[in-house]
């Protein structure tokens, strides 16, 4: 008998989005019995992706990768915000998805076609052609409960989230102070709330959802999900990564080897966090102030007089920093293995920017959090974290989103010091009796 086949199209760039769904790919080849069309695009091709594209082709799983042709953009497509730009080119990328289909029908019936939440676009081709068709969400099944209720909260809510001062009530969910929803919704004249709508309107199009989550963590928003009204919903996290692209030997870890256990806490925003050089002023201010030791990732930026990338360390931090810092804390610019520091015994805390795949890997291990989200959906995950499940300490906030020194050494002395930790404890158990790496959903 042959193998169910199924075609999936990844959302170009945004190593975030890819990964997990990469990693589902895999589970259901090696699990499954699957075999996989990898549909791409290098559009927004991120430097990351290359060597993934390539492990996963050269791994001895039934996956194949074709690519449709590249899409060009104007100079005045370039200039636009991402988000445009992306909903320009799902719209541009519809024919040559269909195309693709097409050709792989003729040598093998297609069972199923899995795209990301963001490439709704692309279930009018499936519904065309008749293939059952999915969608995948690398973040949390809160911001499906979200994207499901917006059609009625802005028949319901006239004036812009951002200016809002109200918190807003969604069934499955605690309530969200109107400032934390996802950052496309913030600005109701912008085009990207336009075209995130139009995705969220048409998630009851599909014939299921799968999302990157697990009952433990999401229980009431993945009930609340289950309605006559909503697609399947297939909870088929945690999907983690546990092969990381750096050696053991890499100098954090092996800095890491040399510090008590839990006494480190790791502070990193993500791919694509960063900070003002005020607020990485006030977040040293924060750390070095703690007397606690910590791995921090610092990412450079571009200052508004410059058109370069700010990466000297130096530069960047308080003046004297790391010298006064150096016998308990560890600056790395842009990048550390987060796969494996995370899990390590001396990691005892998390600073997160609350990106759903650090909060799943975080929660997976056992490592308590703080939560400093910084765009997107990252506002709601931390609601989800401190109110519901009470795996993280929220920090406060001025007006403008930023966080105080004083502020910072607090939370991290409540987390590294406090009764909270302690009460973390049992989150590392749950890690290795339920969440273990090898889970099949």
């Amino acid at each position: 008998m042959d193998k169910p086949h199924v075609a999936i199209f990844p959302l170009s760039g945004g190593m975030g989005h890819f990964i997990p769904l990469a990693e589902f790919a895999k589970r259901l080849c090696q699990f499954h019995g699957f075999s996989i069309t990898l549909i791409i695009s290098k559009w927004f091709w991120t430097s990351q992706q290359p060597a993934l594209l390539e492990r996963l082709a050269s791994s001895a799983l039934d996956i194949r990768i074709t690519e449709i042709p590249h899409i060009t953009e104007d100079e005045d497509e370039q200039k636009m915000k991402l988000e445009t730009r992306l909903s320009k080119f799902m719209l541009n990328a519809k024919p040559h998805v269909e195309d693709v289909l097409q050709s792989l029908r003729s040598s093998s019936p297609i069972s199923a076609f899995i795209t990301d939440l963001f490439c709704t676009e692309l279930l009018d081709v499936t519904t065309k052609l008749k293939v059952p068709s999915y969608l995948f969400v690398p973040s949390s099944a809160a911001s499906v409960c979200f994207m499901l209720h917006l059609p009625k909260l802005v028949s319901e809510i006239n004036v812009s989230f951002k200016d809002a001062d109200f918190e807003v009530e969604v069934p499955g969910l605690p309530p969200i102070p109107a400032t934390d929803l996802p950052t496309p919704f913030q600005e109701r004249s912008d085009s990207w709330f336009k075209w995130f709508l139009n995705n969220a309107s048409r998630i009851k199009e599909a014939s299921g959802v799968f999302i990157n989550t697990f009952a433990e963590l999401e229980e009431e928003a993945i009930k609340t999900l289950r309605t006559p009204s909503t697609p399947p919903i297939y909870p088929i996290g945690p999907l983690l990564v546990t092969e990381s692209d750096t050696p053991d030997e890499s100098s954090c870890l092996k800095w890491l080897d040399e510090q008590p256990p839990s006494s480190v806490l790791f502070v990193a925003f993500g791919s694509f966090g960063v900070l003002s050089r005020e607020q990485i002023t006030d977040l040293a201010i924060g750390l070095e102030t703690s007397g606690h030791r910590f791995l921090w990732v610092l990412r450079g930026f571009k200052s508004e007089d410059s058109s370069s990338l700010e990466t000297d360390i130096s530069q960047l931090l308080p003046e004297g920093f790391e010298s006064r810092t150096r016998d308990r804390g560890l600056v790395l610019l842009n990048w550390a293995p987060q796969i494996p520091v995370l899990p390590h015994p001396s990691t005892g805390g998390f600073l997160s920017h609350c990106g759903w795949n650090s909060t799943v890997e975080s929660v997976s291990h056992g490592v308590p959090m703080i939560a400093w989200p910084l765009f997107a959906e990252q506002g709601i995950n931390k609601v989800i974290l401190v109110k519901q499940n009470q795996v993280a300490i929220g920090l406060k906030m001025d007006n403008k989103g930023f966080v105080r020194g004083e502020e910072v050494e607090r939370a991290v002395r409540e987390l590294m010091e406090g009764e909270f930790l302690s009460e973390m404890s049992g989150l590392s158990t749950i890690a290795a009796n339920y969440l273990g790496l090898t889970r099949k959903f």
